[in-house]
Protein backbone atom coordinates (compact mmCIF):
# COMPACT_ATOMS: atom_id res chain seq x y z
CA UNK A 1 0.00 0.00 0.00
CA UNK A 2 1.42 3.05 -1.17
CA UNK A 3 0.74 6.17 -0.56
CA UNK A 4 0.53 6.42 2.96
CA UNK A 5 1.01 9.23 5.41
CA UNK A 6 4.16 9.46 7.31
CA UNK A 7 5.11 11.90 9.91
CA UNK A 8 8.33 12.68 11.32
CA UNK A 9 7.00 16.00 13.03
CA UNK A 10 8.70 17.93 15.95
CA UNK A 11 6.57 18.14 19.14
CA UNK A 12 5.95 21.04 21.20
CA UNK A 13 7.66 20.76 24.86
CA UNK A 14 4.21 20.59 26.66
CA UNK A 15 3.19 17.85 24.46
CA UNK A 16 6.62 15.72 25.04
CA UNK A 17 6.11 13.61 28.01
CA UNK A 18 3.07 12.01 25.71
CA UNK A 19 5.99 10.82 23.46
CA UNK A 20 8.45 10.10 25.62
CA UNK A 21 6.22 7.57 27.52
CA UNK A 22 4.83 5.67 24.57
CA UNK A 23 8.70 5.64 23.52
CA UNK A 24 9.39 3.07 26.63
CA UNK A 25 6.98 0.40 25.20
CA UNK A 26 7.02 0.79 21.34
CA UNK A 27 9.90 -0.01 19.12
CA UNK A 28 11.07 1.86 16.04
CA UNK A 29 11.42 0.73 12.82
CA UNK A 30 12.44 2.70 9.44
CA UNK A 31 10.74 -0.01 7.25
CA UNK A 32 8.35 1.58 5.43
CA UNK A 33 7.45 -1.57 3.42
CA UNK A 34 7.25 -3.86 5.61
CA UNK A 35 3.53 -4.24 5.68
CA UNK A 36 1.23 -6.00 2.77
CA UNK A 37 -2.49 -5.04 2.52
CA UNK A 38 -5.01 -6.65 1.49
CA UNK A 39 -9.09 -6.22 1.99
CA UNK A 40 -12.06 -8.95 3.01
CA UNK A 41 -15.50 -7.34 1.67
CA UNK A 42 -18.68 -9.37 0.18
CA UNK A 43 -16.73 -10.04 -2.60
CA UNK A 44 -14.83 -12.35 -0.60
CA UNK A 45 -17.99 -14.19 1.69
CA UNK A 46 -18.28 -11.59 4.46
CA UNK A 47 -22.28 -10.95 4.76
CA UNK A 48 -22.22 -7.53 5.12
CA UNK A 49 -19.37 -4.66 5.32
CA UNK A 50 -20.51 -2.66 8.33
CA UNK A 51 -18.75 -4.37 10.69
CA UNK A 52 -18.26 -4.23 14.53
CA UNK A 53 -16.34 -6.31 16.02
CA UNK A 54 -13.81 -8.82 14.87
CA UNK A 55 -12.55 -11.45 17.29
CA UNK A 56 -10.15 -14.74 17.29
CA UNK A 57 -10.81 -17.65 20.01
CA UNK A 58 -9.06 -20.23 21.03
CA UNK A 59 -8.83 -22.50 17.94
CA UNK A 60 -7.89 -19.92 15.54
CA UNK A 61 -11.55 -19.47 14.20
CA UNK A 62 -12.04 -15.12 13.80
CA UNK A 63 -15.30 -13.92 14.42
CA UNK A 64 -16.83 -11.15 12.37
CA UNK A 65 -19.63 -9.51 13.83
CA UNK A 66 -21.46 -7.15 11.66
CA UNK A 67 -24.36 -4.46 11.46
CA UNK A 68 -26.87 -6.25 9.61
CA UNK A 69 -25.31 -9.43 8.11
CA UNK A 70 -25.24 -11.66 10.88
CA UNK A 71 -22.21 -13.33 12.59
CA UNK A 72 -19.59 -14.32 10.07
CA UNK A 73 -16.65 -17.09 11.31
CA UNK A 74 -13.68 -17.29 9.01
CA UNK A 75 -11.68 -20.97 9.16
CA UNK A 76 -9.52 -22.60 6.77
CA UNK A 77 -10.12 -19.73 4.34
CA UNK A 78 -13.45 -20.38 4.29
CA UNK A 79 -16.81 -18.06 5.80
CA UNK A 80 -19.58 -19.69 7.77
CA UNK A 81 -22.40 -17.12 8.29
CA UNK A 82 -25.18 -17.45 11.30
CA UNK A 83 -28.03 -15.12 11.46
CA UNK A 84 -31.49 -15.19 13.06
CA UNK A 85 -32.18 -18.15 11.25
CA UNK A 86 -29.81 -19.90 13.79
CA UNK A 87 -30.58 -18.75 16.62
CA UNK A 88 -29.41 -15.32 16.49
CA UNK A 89 -31.67 -12.53 18.74
CA UNK A 90 -30.92 -10.00 15.56
CA UNK A 91 -28.61 -10.08 12.61
CA UNK A 92 -27.02 -6.51 13.94
CA UNK A 93 -24.04 -8.36 16.12
CA UNK A 94 -21.86 -5.97 18.06
CA UNK A 95 -19.34 -8.31 19.96
CA UNK A 96 -18.38 -11.59 20.40
CA UNK A 97 -16.54 -13.31 22.93
CA UNK A 98 -15.39 -16.66 24.28
CA UNK A 99 -15.85 -18.08 28.24
CA UNK A 100 -13.10 -20.58 29.43
CA UNK A 101 -15.22 -23.52 28.60
CA UNK A 102 -14.70 -22.29 24.99
CA UNK A 103 -18.28 -21.32 24.52
CA UNK A 104 -18.95 -18.38 21.95
CA UNK A 105 -20.93 -15.55 23.27
CA UNK A 106 -22.35 -12.85 21.21
CA UNK A 107 -23.86 -9.35 21.75
CA UNK A 108 -26.66 -8.58 19.61
CA UNK A 109 -28.86 -5.72 18.72
CA UNK A 110 -32.04 -7.56 20.38
CA UNK A 111 -30.35 -9.64 23.18
CA UNK A 112 -26.91 -12.07 23.90
CA UNK A 113 -26.94 -14.94 22.54
CA UNK A 114 -24.38 -18.52 23.21
CA UNK A 115 -23.57 -21.24 20.68
CA UNK A 116 -24.27 -24.48 21.12
CA UNK A 117 -23.73 -26.85 18.63
CA UNK A 118 -24.77 -25.26 15.29
CA UNK A 119 -26.87 -23.22 17.15
CA UNK A 120 -27.02 -19.54 18.62
CA UNK A 121 -29.39 -20.22 21.94
CA UNK A 122 -30.91 -17.25 24.38
CA UNK A 123 -27.97 -16.00 26.73
CA UNK A 124 -29.98 -13.29 28.55
CA UNK A 125 -31.15 -9.74 28.36
CA UNK A 126 -33.48 -10.49 25.92
CA UNK A 127 -34.63 -6.61 24.02
CA UNK A 128 -31.64 -5.13 25.00
CA UNK A 129 -29.81 -4.07 22.33
CA UNK A 130 -25.78 -4.73 24.02
CA UNK A 131 -22.82 -3.18 22.40
CA UNK A 132 -19.50 -4.55 24.14
CA UNK A 133 -18.95 -7.68 26.70
CA UNK A 134 -16.07 -8.62 29.04
CA UNK A 135 -15.30 -11.70 31.01
CA UNK A 136 -13.64 -11.04 34.03
CA UNK A 137 -10.96 -12.72 35.75
CA UNK A 138 -13.70 -14.31 38.12
CA UNK A 139 -15.72 -15.53 34.94
CA UNK A 140 -18.30 -12.72 35.29
CA UNK A 141 -19.97 -11.51 32.02
CA UNK A 142 -20.12 -8.10 31.92
CA UNK A 143 -22.45 -6.65 29.25
CA UNK A 144 -22.72 -2.86 28.10
CA UNK A 145 -25.94 -1.66 26.56
CA UNK A 146 -26.98 1.07 25.01
CA UNK A 147 -29.96 2.94 22.43
CA UNK A 148 -31.22 3.67 25.52
CA UNK A 149 -34.19 5.43 24.11
CA UNK A 150 -35.11 2.15 22.41
CA UNK A 151 -33.95 -0.83 25.11
CA UNK A 152 -33.33 1.21 28.30
CA UNK A 153 -29.49 1.05 27.89
CA UNK A 154 -27.45 -0.24 31.45
CA UNK A 155 -25.07 -2.17 32.57
CA UNK A 156 -24.97 -5.95 33.98
CA UNK A 157 -22.77 -8.33 35.62
CA UNK A 158 -23.65 -12.04 34.86
CA UNK A 159 -22.48 -14.52 37.71
CA UNK A 160 -23.16 -17.46 35.74
CA UNK A 161 -26.56 -17.89 37.79
CA UNK A 162 -27.96 -14.40 38.15
CA UNK A 163 -27.85 -11.19 36.43
CA UNK A 164 -26.73 -8.02 38.60
CA UNK A 165 -27.90 -4.48 37.42
CA UNK A 166 -25.67 -1.17 37.73
CA UNK A 167 -27.87 1.76 37.55
CA UNK A 168 -26.43 5.40 37.63
CA UNK A 169 -28.15 5.48 40.86
CA UNK A 170 -25.58 2.87 42.09
CA UNK A 171 -23.05 4.82 41.10
CA UNK A 172 -22.37 3.26 37.85
CA UNK A 173 -21.23 6.51 35.02
CA UNK A 174 -23.97 6.51 32.62
CA UNK A 175 -26.99 4.84 31.17
CA UNK A 176 -25.10 4.14 27.59
CA UNK A 177 -22.36 1.82 27.87
CA UNK A 178 -19.75 1.53 24.58
CA UNK A 179 -17.03 -0.46 26.42
CA UNK A 180 -16.33 -2.91 29.44
CA UNK A 181 -12.64 -3.74 30.24
CA UNK A 182 -10.84 -4.78 33.08
CA UNK A 183 -7.27 -3.98 33.70
CA UNK A 184 -4.53 -5.81 35.33
CA UNK A 185 -5.22 -4.79 39.11
CA UNK A 186 -9.36 -6.50 38.70
CA UNK A 187 -11.23 -3.24 38.04
CA UNK A 188 -13.47 -2.90 35.55
CA UNK A 189 -13.95 0.49 33.16
CA UNK A 190 -16.66 1.31 31.54
CA UNK A 191 -17.16 3.83 28.72
CA UNK A 192 -20.28 6.36 28.13
CA UNK A 193 -22.24 7.51 25.60
CA UNK A 194 -25.06 8.77 26.86
CA UNK A 195 -26.86 10.14 23.59
CA UNK A 196 -23.63 11.33 22.13
CA UNK A 197 -23.24 14.05 25.01
CA UNK A 198 -21.50 11.27 27.42
CA UNK A 199 -20.56 10.74 31.06
CA UNK A 200 -16.98 10.15 31.05
CA UNK A 201 -15.45 6.84 32.06
CA UNK A 202 -16.50 4.79 35.60
CA UNK A 203 -14.27 2.43 37.18
CA UNK A 204 -15.55 0.05 39.71
CA UNK A 205 -13.12 -1.31 42.69
CA UNK A 206 -15.75 -4.16 43.65
CA UNK A 207 -17.23 -1.79 46.14
CA UNK A 208 -17.60 1.43 44.69
CA UNK A 209 -17.64 3.24 41.60
CA UNK A 210 -15.54 6.32 40.74
CA UNK A 211 -16.07 8.74 37.68
CA UNK A 212 -14.03 10.35 35.63
CA UNK A 213 -14.84 13.25 33.34
CA UNK A 214 -13.86 16.33 31.17
CA UNK A 215 -13.98 18.10 34.71
CA UNK A 216 -11.53 15.93 35.88
CA UNK A 217 -9.04 15.83 32.95
CA UNK A 218 -10.67 13.41 30.57
CA UNK A 219 -10.34 15.34 27.18
CA UNK A 220 -13.55 14.13 26.06
CA UNK A 221 -17.01 12.45 27.87
CA UNK A 222 -17.81 10.10 24.51
CA UNK A 223 -15.24 7.26 25.68
CA UNK A 224 -15.28 4.33 22.89
CA UNK A 225 -12.26 2.46 23.36
CA UNK A 226 -9.74 1.46 26.38
CA UNK A 227 -6.61 -0.37 27.29
CA UNK A 228 -3.71 -0.91 29.74
CA UNK A 229 -0.36 -0.34 28.48
CA UNK A 230 2.81 -2.16 29.77
CA UNK A 231 3.68 0.02 32.90
CA UNK A 232 -0.18 0.36 34.08
CA UNK A 233 -1.33 3.36 32.83
CA UNK A 234 -5.28 3.75 30.91
CA UNK A 235 -5.81 4.93 27.13
CA UNK A 236 -9.10 6.14 26.50
CA UNK A 237 -10.62 6.98 23.20
CA UNK A 238 -12.86 9.31 23.12
CA UNK A 239 -14.41 11.42 20.48
CA UNK A 240 -11.93 14.41 21.16
CA UNK A 241 -9.05 12.33 20.75
CA UNK A 242 -7.28 10.18 23.58
CA UNK A 243 -6.57 10.53 27.26
CA UNK A 244 -4.43 8.42 29.55
CA UNK A 245 -4.29 8.33 32.90
CA UNK A 246 -1.62 7.01 34.96
CA UNK A 247 -3.72 6.85 38.47
CA UNK A 248 -2.83 10.99 39.05
CA UNK A 249 -2.38 12.60 36.24
CA UNK A 250 -3.65 13.21 32.66
CA UNK A 251 -2.12 13.72 29.64
CA UNK A 252 -3.95 13.75 26.06
CA UNK A 253 -3.13 12.56 22.61
CA UNK A 254 -4.39 14.39 19.30
CA UNK A 255 -3.74 15.65 15.62
CA UNK A 256 -1.35 17.66 16.94
CA UNK A 257 0.35 14.75 18.05
CA UNK A 258 0.14 12.35 15.05
CA UNK A 259 -3.08 11.09 14.99
CA UNK A 260 -4.85 11.10 11.59
CA UNK A 261 -8.27 11.92 13.55
CA UNK A 262 -9.47 12.74 16.96
CA UNK A 263 -12.18 10.20 17.08
CA UNK A 264 -10.57 7.02 18.16
CA UNK A 265 -12.56 4.39 18.06
CA UNK A 266 -9.98 1.38 18.43
CA UNK A 267 -6.44 1.22 20.20
CA UNK A 268 -4.06 -1.71 20.08
CA UNK A 269 -0.34 -2.97 20.43
CA UNK A 270 0.96 -5.02 17.74
CA UNK A 271 3.46 -7.78 18.18
CA UNK A 272 6.05 -5.61 16.89
CA UNK A 273 5.49 -3.02 19.34
CA UNK A 274 3.64 -0.37 17.60
CA UNK A 275 0.69 1.23 18.71
CA UNK A 276 -2.69 1.61 16.14
CA UNK A 277 -5.29 3.45 16.40
CA UNK A 278 -8.54 3.17 14.39
CA UNK A 279 -10.36 6.70 13.76
CA UNK A 280 -13.04 8.41 11.76
CA UNK A 281 -10.56 9.56 9.20
CA UNK A 282 -8.39 6.19 8.93
CA UNK A 283 -5.75 4.25 11.49
CA UNK A 284 -2.30 5.90 12.85
CA UNK A 285 0.62 3.78 13.58
CA UNK A 286 3.13 4.88 16.07
CA UNK A 287 6.24 3.45 16.66
CA UNK A 288 8.06 5.45 19.22
CA UNK A 289 9.07 8.23 16.94
CA UNK A 290 7.49 8.17 13.23
CA UNK A 291 3.88 8.71 12.64
CA UNK A 292 2.27 6.67 9.81
CA UNK A 293 -1.22 7.09 9.13
CA UNK A 294 -3.21 4.52 6.46
CA UNK A 295 -6.46 6.03 4.47
CA UNK A 296 -8.92 5.19 2.08
CA UNK A 297 -6.71 7.10 -0.62
CA UNK A 298 -4.10 4.54 0.16
CA UNK A 299 -6.02 1.73 -0.07
CA UNK A 300 -7.90 1.50 3.35
CA UNK A 301 -10.90 0.05 2.41
CA UNK A 302 -12.83 2.57 4.60
CA UNK A 303 -11.80 4.69 6.79
CA UNK A 304 -14.19 4.58 10.01
CA UNK A 305 -11.97 1.84 11.76
CA UNK A 306 -13.72 0.42 14.06
CA UNK A 307 -11.77 -2.50 15.60
CA UNK A 308 -8.35 -3.60 15.60
CA UNK A 309 -7.64 -7.20 16.23
CA UNK A 310 -4.02 -8.82 15.98
CA UNK A 311 -4.26 -12.91 15.10
CA UNK A 312 -2.01 -15.38 16.44
CA UNK A 313 0.18 -15.17 12.86
CA UNK A 314 0.66 -11.50 13.38
CA UNK A 315 -2.03 -10.73 11.07
CA UNK A 316 -3.65 -6.82 11.64
CA UNK A 317 -7.55 -6.74 11.13
CA UNK A 318 -9.01 -3.62 10.68
CA UNK A 319 -13.08 -3.57 10.61
CA UNK A 320 -14.69 -0.27 8.88
CA UNK A 321 -17.52 1.33 8.75
CA UNK A 322 -18.61 2.28 4.72
CA UNK A 323 -19.22 5.73 4.33
CA UNK A 324 -21.28 4.73 1.04
CA UNK A 325 -23.21 1.52 -0.50
CA UNK A 326 -20.44 -0.99 -1.66
CA UNK A 327 -17.87 0.00 0.57
CA UNK A 328 -16.57 -0.90 4.22
CA UNK A 329 -15.47 -4.49 5.43
CA UNK A 330 -12.60 -5.63 6.56
CA UNK A 331 -8.19 -4.47 5.66
CA UNK A 332 -5.39 -6.45 6.96
CA UNK A 333 -2.27 -5.97 7.51
CA UNK A 334 1.01 -8.13 7.55
CA UNK A 335 4.75 -7.76 8.09
CA UNK A 336 6.48 -9.11 4.72
CA UNK A 337 7.66 -12.51 5.54
CA UNK A 338 11.71 -12.33 5.62
CA UNK A 339 12.78 -15.23 8.29
CA UNK A 340 10.10 -17.49 9.15
CA UNK A 341 10.92 -17.52 12.96
CA UNK A 342 10.84 -13.73 13.08
CA UNK A 343 7.04 -13.01 14.37
CA UNK A 344 7.15 -16.05 16.40
CA UNK A 345 10.01 -14.75 18.29
CA UNK A 346 8.50 -11.25 18.39
CA UNK A 347 5.36 -12.79 19.60
CA UNK A 348 7.44 -14.28 22.44
CA UNK A 349 8.64 -11.26 23.39
CA UNK A 350 5.70 -9.10 23.90
CA UNK A 351 2.38 -10.26 24.00
CA UNK A 352 0.28 -6.64 23.95
CA UNK A 353 -2.51 -6.55 26.30
CA UNK A 354 -5.98 -7.69 26.48
CA UNK A 355 -7.97 -4.73 24.38
CA UNK A 356 -9.52 -3.89 22.74
CA UNK A 357 -10.44 -2.74 21.88
CA UNK A 358 -16.60 0.96 18.93
CA UNK A 359 -17.95 3.84 15.35
CA UNK A 360 -20.64 6.01 14.44
CA UNK A 361 -24.00 5.01 16.78
CA UNK A 362 -26.24 7.84 15.86
CA UNK A 363 -28.52 4.62 13.98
Amino acid sequence: MKGFLRRRSSVPAERGNVRELMRRFLAEDDDDDALEWDALTTEHGLPHTWIYDVFQDTSGRMWVGTWGGGLAVHERDRWRVFTRRHGLASDAVTCVRQDRHGRIWAATDAGLNRLEGDRFVDAGLTGNSILTLCFDRQHHLWAGCWRATHTGGGLYRFDGTTWRTFSVRDGAPGLEILKVFEDSKGRIWAGTYDHGRGAGVGCWDGRRWRRFTRRDGLINDCVYSMFEDPEGRMWFGTLGGVSIYDGTTWQRLTTLDGLVDDRVYAMSIDADKKMWFGTEGGVSRFDGTTWQSFTRDSGLVENLVRTITQDRDGTLWFGTYPYARGRGGISRARRRPSDPTALAERALRYLPPRPQPPGRLER
